[in-house]
């Protein structure tokens, strides 16, 4: 330790660490004229004691609202029961349209295959026709004639 009256040979010695919970260094030793000052006790910041405020009235749920009002459950039964019968409805009366159009067409279908049919018979019988005319001229021609009494078999 030195007296304080010796030269400082060197930065090292001149140091003065800063405190720290309670650890000082002598800044005496180093510089005689430096006074250091003594700590501090800690204290710590304390937050100010809350006090108790009235509590707030409880806000209520839904299902609590709905519970003290005894005719809105029902009310929201018998319009949720009337909305699935109505969706009923309409989707059985569409079902109904279609199965009506469905018959429709295929009476439709069937007519137009029966006209089909008929001018498919009308073609063949116009395609093989012959006249009654044409028939005896070419029967004439080839030496054909009606049969008489002799010509028929007993």
């Amino acid at each position: 330790m030195s007296t304080g009256n010796e030269k400082v040979k060197s930065l090292g010695e001149l140091r003065v660490y800063a405190p720290s919970r309670g650890n000082l260094a002598l800044a005496s030793e180093a510089l005689p004229r430096t006074r250091v000052a003594d700590p501090k006790p800690y204290e710590p910041v304390r937050r100010p004691k809350l006090t108790p405020v009235a509590p707030r009235p409880r806000r209520k749920t839904l299902l609590e609202v709905l519970r003290e009002y005894k005719f809105l459950p029902k009310t929201l039964a018998v319009v949720v029961i009337l909305a699935m019968a109505a969706a009923l409805i309409i989707t059985i009366s569409g079902f109904n349209n279609i199965s009506e159009a469905q018959k429709e067409i295929n009476n439709l279908t069937k007519k137009v295959s029966q006209m089909e049919s008929a001018v498919e018979k009308t073609n063949v019988d116009l395609l093989f026709s012959i006249d009654v005319g044409a028939a005896h001229a070419a029967a004439e021609e080839a030496g054909m004639s009606y049969p008489t009494a002799e010509n028929y078999g007993r």
